[in-house]
C-alpha cells in the first residue's frame, strides 16, 4: 500500500481540505498564495499533494498562515518562532504536542505507529521530527496516540480512531 492509499493519507487530504472550506480558498488562490510566499513545486505538485494526503506537517502550517486559518491555540507559540522557515516551525508544532506527554510514551511511539500502520525505527522518526520533514499523515498519527486534541476544529477524534482500527483490521 503506498502512503497515498493509507486511512491516514486520506485524513491528511481531508484535514486540508476542511481548512480550506472553512475559509472557501480555491485551490487556484492557495497556489497563488503560496507562490507569492515563497512555497515552490508548482501548482500542480502542490494540488496532488493535497488531494493525494501526501503533503508534509509544513506545508500544512504554511496553508494555515496564508489563508488565514487560525491554528490550534497550543500551536500558537510554535508557530511564532523566528524565520519563516517552515520546517522549523513544522519541528516546533510536533514538539509542542509531544511535551504534554510523560516521556515514556515518547518511546514507545514506535512500536504504537506499527500498530497503525506505519514501520519505521526510532531513529526515522527522530529524524523526520527532527528535520521538520514529517508527513500531515504521520503527525495525525502521533495526534492519535497522543491524544489531542489539537485538530478538533477539523477533524472529529472518532475519524482518528476510525483510521487506526481500519488499519489494525488490515
Amino acid at each position: 500500500m503506498s502512503e497515498a492509499d493509507t486511512p491516514w493519507s486520506y485524513l491528511a487530504s481531508r484535514v486540508t481540505r476542511v481548512a480550506l472550506a472553512r475559509k472557501d480558498v480555491t485551490y487556484g488562490s492557495l497556489v497563488d498564495a503560496l507562490t507569492n510566499d515563497g512555497e515552490t513545486g508548482g501548482d500542480r505538485a502542490i494540488v496532488s499533494r493535497i488531494s493525494r494526503g501526501t503533503l508534509k506537517l509544513s506545508l500544512f502550517l504554511h496553508i494555515l498562515a496564508v489563508t488565514g486559518i487560525r491554528p490550534p491555540e497550543r500551536w500558537v507559540d510554535a508557530l511564532h518562532t523566528d524565520g519563516s522557515d517552515w520546517s522549523a516551525k513544522a519541528r516546533a508544532v510536533v514538539s509542542s504536542e509531544m511535551s504534554r506527554q510523560p516521556s515514556e510514551l515518547a518511546k514507545d511511539l514506535v512500536t504504537s505507529l506499527s500498530r497503525l500502520g506505519t514501520t519505521m525505527s526510532a531513529k526515522s522518526l527522530h529524524a523526520q521530527i527532527e528535520s521538520g520533514a514529517l508527513s500531515l499523515s504521520l503527525f495525525l498519527q502521533l495526534l492519535y496516540l497522543l491524544n489531542s486534541d489539537s485538530l478538533d476544529q477539523f477533524i472529529d477524534q472518532e475519524d482518528l480512531a476510525e483510521a487506526a482500527k481500519s488499519v489494525a483490521r488490515a
